[in-house]
C-alpha cells in the first residue's frame, strides 16, 4: 500500500514532466484543447506564457528570464525600457520580449504567444506581433555585421496563429531580409523543437 501511495504521488509530477516535453502542432491546439489541458486555469492567470516558457527551458536546458528589452519603432533599436509609457515617446516602444536565454555566445529573445480563438482582438494582437517582427528584421538587418549571434525566437501557438502564419512567412520571405533570415524564427513550440534541433547540428 505505501508503494501505491507513493507512486500515486508521484502521477503529477511525471505527467508535468510529460507534458513539459510533449510539443503540439499549433493547428491542433484549438480553444477546447486548452481547456482540457491541466496547466489551463481560464487564461487570465498567464499559464499559457509559463507554460510555454517551461517548455522552452526544458527543450534548451537553461533559464528562459523575463527581460524588458524592446524595440523602438523609429530606430529599430533594442534597449532596456522598463516603463515606455512614462515617456513622451512611450507609443514608439514595442511590446517587450518575454523571455531571454543565453547559450554560449548566442542570445534568444523570445516572443511568446498563445492565440487559439476568432476575434477582432486576436487580429489585432497577430497585427502587433507583425510589426514587432517587422522591427527584429530590421534591427537585424541594420546589425547583420556585428559579432554578437542574436537570435529572435517568435513562438505563435494556437490554430487561430497559424492561419495566418503564411502572412509573417511573406514578411521575413522579402528580399530585403535575404541575408538575416536564419535570425528569425516564427512558427509553433511543435516547429521550433525541429528547428532547434538543426540549428544546434549546425553548430557542432
Amino acid at each position: 500500500m505505501k508503494y501505491l501511495r507513493t507512486m500515486s504521488a508521484m502521477i503529477p509530477s511525471i505527467m508535468k514532466s510529460i507534458t513539459e516535453t510533449l510539443y503540439v502542432p499549433g493547428l491542433e491546439q484549438t480553444k477546447e484543447w486548452r481547456k482540457t489541458q491541466p496547466w489551463y486555469k481560464d487564461g487570465k492567470h498567464n499559464e499559457c506564457e509559463l507554460f510555454q516558457r517551461k517548455q522552452i527551458e526544458t527543450m534548451l536546458s537553461v533559464e528562459c528570464a523575463k527581460t524588458n528589452m524592446r524595440f523602438n519603432t523609429e530606430t529599430c533599436e533594442l534597449q532596456n525600457m522598463t516603463r515606455p509609457l512614462d515617456h513622451e515617446n512611450g507609443f514608439e516602444w514595442t511590446e517587450d520580449f518575454d523571455g531571454l536565454s543565453i547559450i554560449d555566445n548566442n542570445k534568444f529573445y523570445f516572443n511568446l504567444k498563445f492565440i487559439c480563438d476568432a476575434g477582432g482582438a486576436q487580429t489585432r494582437s497577430l497585427r502587433e506581433v507583425y510589426h514587432f517582427v517587422k522591427c527584429q528584421l530590421e534591427y537585424l538587418r541594420l546589425h547583420s555585421y556585428d559579432e554578437e549571434s542574436v537570435y529572435f525566437i517568435n513562438i505563435l501557438d494556437g490554430n487561430t496563429s497559424m492561419k495566418h502564419l503564411s502572412k509573417f512567412k511573406y514578411l521575413i520571405g522579402k528580399s530585403d531580409y535575404t541575408d538575416i533570415s536564419n535570425k528569425i524564427f516564427i512558427g509553433d513550440m511543435y516547429t521550433f523543437n525541429e528547428w532547434y534541433e538543426v540549428l544546434k547540428k549546425e553548430n557542432v
